[in-house]
């Protein structure tokens, strides 16, 4: 039968309309070609898409069904049936037009995008993962997957993966809203408060209408006790989404907060309503998928539900049974389990900060460097792989992945803080101090937050101090103030007149050190001071080098009479006294390699040394073995480093953990044994038994990481030459 001859004009009108925007007189011409001739190809799939655009997501699968009966090997309406599929929660239907579409195209980026997009709502999360792997790997230029890919490993609790992400997200462009509400969730989660608020309101900034960023916004102004401004944001997120179940329950908590009792009760009253009429449309829509056979499909349904009310043990059969019921794999459905459970959790903490989860270092490895072929201009991705090689001893490596972000952002804090710390490690101090200097200026450290602000200018050691008051602050840790004290006395031989604040743990054992004029108890009123300086940035404005770090035997002194006292308390020396600390404050970064059970120390405890614990804080986990030891507990009545310092006195030898008692038994000048986890901290170095900063330091490495039977295999040794001991070995350690 021949075709009219306007069928041809019919569908290129159609066409233009559709080009337009103009739906209905598209679907009008198309229409009429179709009425020309039933089974014109383009004019059947093209109102599919027409329908789809129009939310008639049934009719658009319908007409490209009918249109890939008249040719089924073509990708694109494989592909766009897939997506009206998935929009009609038909998702496991949807991936089998999605591969199908995949093993006729397999280099389109868009299928694989789609297929990714399914996969995440059916929760499948590595599969999802690999997907957007796939996609981004034929089309890097893709900012949503990369923001897609961010919300993912956020929901899987892969944080600093996450980040990065999203910041190539952005990096290619910088409007997306959905990147950056994500960007702040993961900042959120990793408690940089003030960074996740920013993404929020440059979010908003861009659409002030965004209901999910102004719901995430409130629930971290919640958290931050800002309750008015987080009222604000709760009440535009419930009026642009009134079904927004968690922003009606953070609204309601505000309220309680606020002390507006009648209207938190009604607000808590919508949200428990929405999610009973939520949670009885998921269950229906998952009840009509399993009567399809969609079983996975039905289980995301319970999921979403179990999501608004994780209780409900019928709601949980349910979901347990569409899970066994579905085609995936144990596994996969063990990762479904866990990834509800972390959205749940996450949800039931109103928004609270969580700790991010490590990595499995070879995989967070392979996925960076992926990262850095799909990324290759993000200089984020470079800093976290050499962040990783650094953490793997990789030190080489790390070091040439900084230069590659240096290469692309030379003014990037972060690549230049961790450069600079490598380089302090190889004993390269005069590149490596400048480098630390940029530690106040990266977000992404702590000390960017507790950086001080004065008016007066910071001493960069070339101005004169001839006559001047300079004041020297304590940054970070206890350690790094005992180890940096000893730039007072070069400061006071400048002609200045010192001012040292410290905390007030520190303070009573600083009044031995020399150059000090003036202590202050931090939060104290300051006296007049015409420069300041951190006490970390000293040795770069000293311009100290390996060879010219200022060393004297001691710089601290313990009181004569708490010594005295400490002394008749422990009665007369009859063997070897070793002081020992074992571990370190848990909230430290690197607790878990640096401290170790008190068991480890097991094999060198016995009768031949009087062992003292030195030990202000005992874990629950190591007291129990500190009571069934020979080791003297005085933790009891340590009131402050000053009470440690005359114990350390007392020492023939304190063997210690890389802790703050190594840095003051080094500063005493006390024979001070360190133990070390592999990877080392840049200031002890790379090699070497000794410390350019503690005469008295004897260095113990651990080899392998994780491996301290040789490191206390290396210490019973050295124990059995003190004098008094007799000389005579006590036990063997099998090392193989």
């Amino acid at each position: 039968m021949a075709i009219p001859s306007n069928v041809d004009q019919l569908f290129a009108q159609g066409v233009q309309f559709h080009s337009e925007g103009q739906l209905p007189q598209a679907l009008q011409a198309y229409e009429q070609v179709l009425q020309l001739d039933p089974g014109h190809f383009d004019a059947l799939h093209n109102t599919g898409i027409a329908a789809f655009q129009s939310g008639n997501f049934d009719a658009a699968a319908g007409f490209i069904r009918s249109a890939l009966a008249v040719n089924p090997e073509h990708a694109n309406a494989l592909n766009n049936l897939g997506n009206a599929l998935r929009e009609m929660q038909q998702l496991e239907e949807a991936l089998r037009s999605y591969d199908r579409a995949l093993t006729l195209a397999p280099a389109d980026a868009n299928t694989h995008f789609n297929r990714a997009v399914t996969l995440q709502s059916l929760m499948r999360s590595a599969e999802a993962l690999q997907a957007y792997e796939q996609a981004l790997n034929l089309d890097a230029g893709d900012d949503q997957a990369w923001s897609n890919r961010a919300a993912l490993l956020w929901q899987t609790g892969q944080y600093d993966l996450a980040l990065v992400n999203a910041d190539q997200a952005l990096v290619l462009n910088p409007q997306n809203i959905e990147a950056l509400n994500h960007r702040g969730n993961i900042l959120q989660d990793q408690g940089q408060q003030e960074q996740a608020e920013q993404s929020y309101r440059q979010a908003l900034a861009l659409y002030p209408e965004y209901a999910d960023a102004h719901y995430n916004l409130g629930r971290l102004l919640l958290a931050g006790e800002r309750h008015a401004d987080a009222l604000q944001h709760l009440e535009q997120a419930v009026s642009l989404h009134p079904q927004h179940v968690q922003a009606h329950r953070q609204r309601a908590l505000t309220l309680r907060v606020l002390q507006q009792a009648e209207q938190a009760q009604q607000a808590e009253a919508t949200a428990l309503q929405l999610q009973h009429e939520l949670v009885a449309a998921y269950r229906q829509r998952g009840a009509e998928l399993e009567q399809q056979l969609q079983h996975a499909s039905a289980a995301a349904m319970y999921a979403a539900a179990l999501e608004l009310d994780g209780g409900d043990a019928e709601l949980q059969q349910l979901h347990t049974r569409a899970l066994d019921n579905s085609s995936q794999h144990e596994e996969v459905r063990r990762g479904l389990r866990e990834v509800l459970r972390l959205k749940t959790e996450r949800a039931a903490q109103h928004g609270a900060p969580q700790a991010g989860q490590p990595l499995d270092a070879e995989a967070a490895l392979a996925a960076f460097e992926k990262l850095a072929l799909l990324a290759p201009d993000n200089p984020g991705t470079y800093v976290n792989l050499a962040l990783l090689l650094s953490g793997l001893d990789l030190r080489d490596q790390a070091l040439a992945r900084l230069d590659q972000a240096l290469a692309i952002a030379p003014d990037s804090p972060i690549a230049n803080v961790n450069k600079g710390l490598l380089l302090l490690a190889r004993g390269d101090y005069e590149h490596g101090w400048a480098g630390y200097e940029w530690r106040w200026h990266a977000p992404e450290l702590a000390t960017y937050k507790t950086r001080r602000r004065f008016v007066k200018p910071q001493w960069s050691g070339s101005e004169s101090l001839q006559g001047k008051t300079i004041l020297l602050h304590a940054e970070q840790g206890l350690g790094d103030a005992l180890q940096f004290c000893r730039y007072a006395a070069l400061a006071k031989q400048r002609g200045a007149r010192v001012v040292l604040e410290v905390w007030g743990t520190l303070a009573p054992l600083m009044a031995s050190l020399d150059g000090v004029d003036q202590i202050v108890i931090e939060g104290d009123a300051l006296p007049a001071f015409d420069y300041h300086i951190p006490l970390m940035s000293l040795a770069g404005a000293f311009n100290t080098r390996v060879d010219s770090v200022p060393a004297p035997a001691s710089y601290l002194r313990a009181d004569e009479a708490k010594r005295d006292a400490w002394a008749a308390l422990l009665g007369p020396k009859t063997r070897p006294r070793i002081g020992i600390v074992w571990s370190g404050s848990a909230t430290h970064g690197n607790d878990h390699n640096r401290s170790l059970p008190l068991s480890v120390l097991t094999p060198l405890i016995s009768g031949q040394y009087e062992f003292i614990s030195l030990q202000k804080d005992v874990r629950t986990m190591d007291q129990q073995s500190l009571d069934t030891l020979p080791i003297r507990q005085v933790a009891g009545q340590i009131k402050d480093f000053s009470d440690t310092a005359a114990l350390c006195e007392l020492m023939d030898v304190v063997l210690t953990v890389d802790t703050s008692v190594a840095h003051l038994a080094g500063a005493l000048g006390k024979p001070v044994w360190i133990m070390l986890p592999k990877p080392f901290e840049w200031r002890w170095l790379e090699q070497g038994e000794t410390s350019p900063w503690y005469p008295s330091a004897k260095l113990y490495r651990q080899q392998q990481m994780g491996d301290w039977e040789p490191v206390i295999a290396a210490v019973a040794a050295d124990l059995n030459t003190l004098p008094g001991a007799g000389g005579m070995p006590r036990f063997q350690l099998h090392t193989n």
